[in-house]
């Protein structure tokens, strides 16, 4: 089509001639002139299905033929991947389940120790209190809302790899393998040591910092801290200095004489999780606007460059299945573990095991590449 054939762009043009005669600027006012006709465009894309009803009209009886497509790929899609996974899915659920009724389980004795040492675990030992914040009570809700997330997020991926969303399974797995890390940093020293857990429940007022550095930016008043919230800033300031807002400034101690920042593929390496590296960085990838993601996206079947819809990716599921069951399982254990040493419960430990069998189950049914014929 010739730009003069556009239905839109003459009203546009038609609109900011009128302006034009009207006297509120003169053509020659380049700035104006644009400045009006994209104003005068997004008029007539408002008034697109007056000014091209053949146009609009194909549109909808495409949105609809669209509707029925979608309807019988996703379910083609889904079954095509039961097929092949499905024997791998039920076992994923069962790694899943044991780790729910694991979180449970931690829960639990987290309650039953709370009632029985009320002293350890006063309103004001999270808020911070003689120098202090946090102790072994935030240490242990920490580690319980981990491994919770850990959880919600396997259950995501599980999903999500049985519709067809291979991108979305790297992502959330991505966001798995941080959580693993963390649950492994907070105990690097110990599961009755809480400097690093201290700092870490402590790191939310580092997060409203920053929060309130963006919409400064953006020329808006920040909310004020909450009377709670001003405490913690004031005393991890008091406490560990102005660094301890910086770059995951909360896992300072696991870097002796060192100050922060500390770029989290440091922490990764420490805890021993850099072997996983590969699949962080696909996740990123998944998750963020660069090239080489955006360029290999391009498959060129189905009429299309690009898709747009759930699809068919066997190797994402076999690999990123199992690092999410696997790192799901490292996330309950290290939790587990600390938990059990808090609160004197080791027998909270054959939790542990039971995960366990259920993970290796898993991973071996996707190493064997799912159920081919």
């Amino acid at each position: 089509m010739k730009p003069e054939d556009s239905a839109l762009l003459r009203h546009a043009v038609n609109k900011l001639n009128e302006d034009i005669a009207k006297g509120s600027f003169a053509k020659e006012d380049k700035d104006e002139v644009e400045s009006a006709l994209f104003v005068a465009m997004n008029e007539a894309i408002d008034l697109a299905n007056e000014l091209t009803p053949e146009d609009h009209n194909w549109f909808l009886r495409e949105i609809e033929k669209r509707r029925r497509v979608r309807k019988k790929m996703m379910t083609k899609i889904r079954r095509t991947h039961l097929r092949r996974w499905g024997r791998g899915l039920i076992l994923f659920d069962e790694t899943l389940t044991a780790s729910e009724v694991l979180n449970a389980a931690i829960e639990h004795t987290i309650g039953t120790w709370s009632l029985e040492h009320q002293e350890s675990i006063p309103k004001e030992a999270l808020l911070g209190v003689q120098d202090a914040l946090g102790g072994k009570a935030l240490k242990c809700l920490l580690l319980l809302s981990l491994h919770s997330r850990a959880c919600s997020i396997s259950n995501e991926i599980r999903l999500l790899s049985e519709h067809g969303f291979p991108e979305a399974v790297r992502a959330r797995t991505r966001s798995l393998h941080e959580l693993a890390v963390i649950t492994l940093a907070l105990s690097l020293q110990g599961p009755v040591t809480t400097n690093v857990s201290d700092r870490y429940g402590a790191w939310t007022v580092a997060e409203a910092r920053k929060a309130a550095r963006t919409v400064e930016a953006q020329g808006g008043t920040p909310e004020p801290l909450e009377e709670s919230e001003a405490e913690i800033e004031r005393r991890a300031e008091a406490a560990w200095g102005s660094d301890f807002f910086r770059q995951n400034g909360w896992a300072a101690p696991l870097f002796p004489g060192r100050r922060p920042p500390i770029p989290f593929a440091e922490i990764e390496k420490l805890v021993g999780m850099e072997h996983m590296r590969g699949y962080y960085m696909d996740g990123n990838d998944a998750i963020h606007a660069g090239p080489s993601a955006l360029v290999n996206r391009l498959q060129l079947r189905n009429g299309s460059a690009f898709s747009t819809v759930s699809e068919v990716q066997h190797q994402t599921i076999r690999h990123f299945m199992a690092v999410a069951v696997i790192a799901l399982s490292d996330v309950g254990a290290g939790a587990c573990k600390a938990v059990a040493s808090l609160t004197g419960d080791f027998d909270l430990l054959c939790g542990v095991k039971v995960v366990r069998d259920a993970e290796d189950r898993a991973v071996s049914e996707f190493k064997s590449d799912g159920m081919r014929a």
